[in-house]
């Protein structure tokens, strides 16, 4: 694995664990109107799963998107990941475990390469799914 696909899954390792420890995604139906993602958020590049984004940040280079799905939406991983690869994105390694999971996948444009690694917090299927972004630009 390289040095770089290595942070993006330490990062979205720490995120799911934070997520799961204050229990984020609990609830039915989203709780936030939304936040607004960065004015600079490669938006044409990559696809985000509908739903509500909770937090949005970053700038530049490397941006981190949490956006939280209803339950009933169905299986919010396997969508964002799906969604993704129909953008063009390859997946590069995939990490499942009892309470997590997360993919890193790229994509070269104009000579610069997007690697995003999508993640899930652990939820039953009677709360609502969270999903996290965590977008860097190389």
């Amino acid at each position: 694995m390289r040095p770089l696909q290595r942070v993006l899954v330490a990062i979205v390792t720490a995120v799911l664990t934070l997520l799961a420890v204050t229990g984020c995604g609990g609830d039915d139906a989203p709780s936030t109107e939304g936040a607004a993602l960065p004015k600079d958020f490669p938006t044409a590049q990559v696809p985000l799963v509908d739903g509500t984004v909770l937090t949005a940040d970053g700038e530049t280079s490397e941006w981190q998107v949490t956006v939280q799905v209803r339950a009933d939406a169905g299986d919010p991983f396997t969508t964002a990941v799906d969604e993704l690869v129909e953008a063009g994105y390859a997946e590069s390694s995939r990490t499942e475990t009892d309470r997590e999971k997360s993919v890193l996948l790229s994509k070269e444009v104009d000579g610069k390469t997007y690697w995003v690694t999508v993640g899930l917090s652990a939820a039953s299927s009677t709360a609502a799914s969270t999903v996290m972004y965590s977008v860097t630009l190389t």
